[in-house]
């Protein structure tokens, strides 16, 4: 069966602003897009196509590049990072997003079929956020619903942090968002799990992950002892369920972490294939650092050439 890859990780920027760009110019939004779009370059087996906004200045032996401009025959399938409104317009295969997706990708999903975190509050509206941000204790953070690998929250280690905030919440909820208030904790480990929902639910393993201090993702490790996993595994059956359920298909990541020697089961659901995903599928471990040589491009050219300032490297 021959397969025709898109690796959309703007998966989450797509969602976030309800964006009606075709898929070509939604990848166009940041370098990061652009170069991780060649991620199936790794995985997609011989006789695979890859579509993306631009030629790369190398091509694996094997694989067919296609541009989303071009007209796409000859495939069974098409296989994406995650769902997609954008390549569903676009896709010369068939292909339909779950009518839940932007319900089950929210946080606020995660976070209403989870354990939460002691004094952690799901906020639906300014005052509500207010009041929570006046009690103690602190540091603690604000994340969005459809943040990505640690970006989009916010940290307040004072009370008086809300004010530089204020403005960023604000427009949170004007654009209809809710947002998660959670307890600033001493993460010891942080963990995830990979799933595909088909006709069943199948767990396919554990990565170790590895997060800046302020918990944006840096790396993640194949075959190391996680403690607390199989604690985990139980924890998450009900949610997954109900996923499947809701009808939804496809790949999924669950984040979780250690602190405090206790678990947090479900730290967040990612609808999508992710990192941790692609480290079980190469059996190797990985990061994605500021750096010029590693697995993906350096560069792009387009109508200018993109330098790109991180890489995706083996451990």
């Amino acid at each position: 069966m021959k397969t025709l890859h898109v690796c959309n990780v703007n998966f989450e920027w797509e969602l976030e602003n309800r964006s009606k760009m075709g898929v070509k110019d939604s990848f166009m939004v940041h370098p990061n897009y652009l170069q991780l779009q060649f991620l199936p370059f790794l995985y997609a087996k011989p006789g695979d196509g890859v579509v993306v906004t631009h030629h790369p200045p190398e091509v694996p032996e094997g694989i067919a590049v296609h541009l989303f401009e071009d007209e796409i025959e000859g495939y069974d399938r098409i296989e994406t990072w995650g769902w997609s409104k954008a390549i569903e317009r676009w896709s010369p295969l068939p292909y339909k997003v779950p009518d839940c997706l932007r319900e089950v990708a929210s946080k606020a999903f995660s976070f209403t079929h989870s354990p939460n975190l002691p004094g952690a509050k799901l906020l639906h509206h300014p005052e509500e956020a207010k009041g929570w941000i006046a009690e103690g204790p602190y540091p603690k953070v604000l994340k969005t619903c459809y943040g990505m690998a640690g970006r989009r929250r916010i940290i307040l280690e004072k009370p008086e942090d809300y004010e530089k905030a204020q403005a960023q919440v604000l427009k949170e909820f004007e654009r209809g968002h809710q947002l998660i208030g959670e307890p600033w904790v001493n993460r010891q480990m942080d963990f995830s799990t990979q799933w595909v929902l088909g006709d069943e639910i199948t767990y396919l393993g554990a990565t170790v992950l590895e997060n800046t201090k302020w918990g944006n993702y840096s790396r993640t490790y194949v075959g190391q002892d996680i403690p607390f996993l199989e604690e985990h595994l139980e924890k998450v059956q009900s949610p997954l369920k109900h996923l499947w359920a809701r009808g939804f298909r496809g790949n999924l990541g669950i984040d979780a972490m250690v602190y405090d020697n206790k678990l947090h089961p479900i730290v967040e659901i990612n609808t999508r294939k992710t990192m941790g995903w692609l480290a079980l599928k190469l059996g190797k471990s990985l990061a994605y650092e500021n750096g010029t040589q590693g697995l993906l491009p350096s560069f792009l050219m387009t109508d200018k050439k993109i330098p790109f300032q991180k890489q995706l490297v083996l451990l």
